[in-house]
């Protein structure tokens, strides 16, 4: 199969990669990022995003965006709509992208838009869900594997939930990076049984929940964890090998 991966250029979706893409080395892989500013968030999501930064700069347990070939692809909808249809995937797997497909760019693979949202839908849609579920003292955070059958944020069809319990302990960092190990062998899954020809099984979305954007400064300072820290890198190599 032909697959196009849609990421963010981050820590999160670069580990996500790093777990699924051995398995997949069958098929025929692009990898497209998005990598937008910064500039407008609160000061502390500017250093979150610097801190990202600057671990992907420094960590040498995980494969470079580079070394996988990544091409930046901010304008999916419009000026790079032609450099993505042109790959002619069979599946797209979006993990963290940046921009809101549109029609025609859903309906540009054969088989399925798969989205891999770090969060439980239906209750946390949006950017940042597990920070808004460890601010509501959730118990269980994970991430969901659904569909993309239209422009509507985080509504498609449910394929599969993987849960884990929070840790207030740790940063909300740790916490992201630690729904991914489970989250990625879905992805897995869901490649492989497309390719045996074996449809999705999937539950659309009961209408609850509730859409975030990015927290504001006030909602950061009052978090019940910081957003990271310092030694969430040292936790990297557990992260990809467990």
């Amino acid at each position: 199969m032909n697959l196009v991966f849609l990421v963010n250029y981050d820590l999160p979706a670069l580990l996500a990669l790093n777990r699924i893409l051995p398995a997949c080395m069958e098929h025929n892989i692009q990898i497209f990022y998005t990598q937008k500013p910064i500039s407008d968030l609160c000061p502390a999501l500017r250093q979150l995003g610097e801190f990202e930064v600057q671990a992907l700069e420094t960590t040498s347990s995980l494969l470079s965006f580079k070394k996988m070939g990544a091409i930046a692809l901010n304008e999916i909808n419009t000026d790079d709509f032609a450099r993505y249809a042109a790959t002619a995937p069979d599946v797209v797997v979006s993990i963290r992208h940046m921009s809101i497909l549109q029609a025609p760019a859903i309906a540009v693979p054969k088989l399925a838009v798969l989205n891999l949202h770090s969060g439980l839908l239906p209750d946390y849609k949006g950017v940042m869900s597990t920070f808004r579920a460890l601010c509501h003292h959730e118990a269980t955070i994970g991430t969901t594997l659904h569909t993309i059958e239209n422009a509507d944020i985080d509504r498609g069809p449910i394929i599969v939930r993987s849960q884990t319990p929070a840790q207030f302990d740790k940063s909300y960092f740790w916490n992201v990076l630690n729904l991914y190990p489970e989250g990625s062998r879905n992805v897995i899954e869901a490649i492989t049984q497309l390719n045996a020809g074996m449809p999705l099984t999937s539950k659309p979305q009961q209408d609850r929940g509730q859409y975030y954007t990015f927290p504001t400064a006030t909602e950061i300072d009052v978090a019940p964890v910081s957003l990271f820290a310092q030694d969430d890198i040292e936790y990297l190599d557990q992260f990809l090998n467990d």
